[in-house]
Formats: structure tokens, C-alpha cells, sequence
């Protein structure tokens, strides 16, 4: 009887120390798992700061070639760029929000794309709309003449930037 008490014992101990290593191993995982969150989050900042850095250089040598190859008078560029980067920044996130939904339609149900296709035309559809409202309010402050040019110009730069892009991934040694 004796024996069986400490038999009883003995098991009942390695039954709590096997449930208190569980519990440890819970809590070790769940530090682990926060601390793996933690740095998701700062990579996906990180990566979302460099984002933002590279539109922003972007968008200063967009302004650089504009303004060199319009050639404004310095009047013409104080009324000029508060009005461009208006329609400007409305229209890139357009352009963003559709360049989303035409990745999104790849993996879709025929209803889901069809959906995804009217959006797109719809946002389309937005930034023909502020093009016109930014040539109206911009044909006062430049010639109608520097408006076209400033739409070539626009289509220019940005067929640079994607040749430019193109070179890189095309040179990169990592990629293949």
C-alpha cells in the first residue's frame, strides 16, 4: 500500500511538472510569436518609409524635367505647381488603387473580375476627369501650347522611369 502511494505520488508530480513545462513552452511560444509580430510590423515600416522615399524622388525629378523642359517664367511656375501637384497627387493615388485592382483580378471568380474591370473603368473614367479640370485651370496660367507639351512630357518621363526600372531588374545579379 505504501509502494502504490508513492507510485500514485510520483506520477501525479510528473503529470504537474509535464503541465508546467506545457504551460512554460505556451508562454515561450507566445513571447516568441509577439516578438516575430514586433518585427513584421517594423519590417513592413521600414519597407513602407523606403517606399515612400523613392516616390518622393521621383517626384522631384518629375518636377526637374517639368520645370526644364517647359521652360516657366517664374511667375508662371509659382501659379503653375500649386495647381499641378493638386491633380497630380489625386491622380497617382487613382493610378495606384487601379494598378491594385488590376494585380487583384488575377487570382478571381469571371464576377469578381467583372467587378474589378467596371472599378478600374470607373477610376479611369476619375482621372480623365481631373485632367481636364487641371488643363482648365492651368491654360489660364501657361499657353494651351505648354499644356500639350506638358502632357508629352508627362508620358516621357514616365516611359524614363520604367526604362530605367526595366535596366535594373534586367542587371540586377541576384535576380533571375
Amino acid at each position: 500500500m505504501k509502494n502504490l502511494v508513492i507510485l500514485v505520488a510520483f506520477i501525479f508530480s510528473l503529470s504537474n511538472q509535464a503541465q508546467e513545462n506545457l504551460e512554460l513552452k505556451k508562454v515561450e511560444i507566445e513571447k516568441r510569436r509577439a516578438q516575430l509580430l514586433e518585427k513584421r510590423e517594423e519590417l513592413l515600416a521600414d519597407r513602407k518609409e523606403m517606399l515612400q522615399e523613392k516616390k518622393d524622388k521621383i517626384k522631384s525629378l518629375k518636377i526637374a524635367f517639368i520645370s526644364q523642359k517647359l521652360a516657366l517664367t517664374s511667375d508662371e511656375a509659382e501659379k503653375f505647381w500649386p495647381v499641378y501637384n493638386k491633380y497630380d497627387d489625386k491622380i497617382m493615388a487613382l493610378k495606384e488603387a487601379q494598378m491594385k485592382l488590376r494585380l487583384d483580378k488575377r487570382n478571381s471568380s469571371d464576377e469578381d473580375a467583372l467587378k474589378k474591370i467596371e472599378e478600374a473603368e470607373a477610376i479611369e473614367s476619375e482621372v480623365m476627369l481631373l485632367k481636364k479640370k487641371m488643363r482648365a485651370e492651368l491654360i489660364p496660367i501657361i499657353t494651351a501650347e505648354k499644356v500639350v507639351t506638358l502632357e508629352r512630357l508627362e508620358h516621357e518621363f514616365h516611359r524614363k522611369i520604367l526604362e530605367k526600372l526595366k535596366g535594373r531588374k534586367g542587371n540586377h545579379p541576384d535576380r533571375k
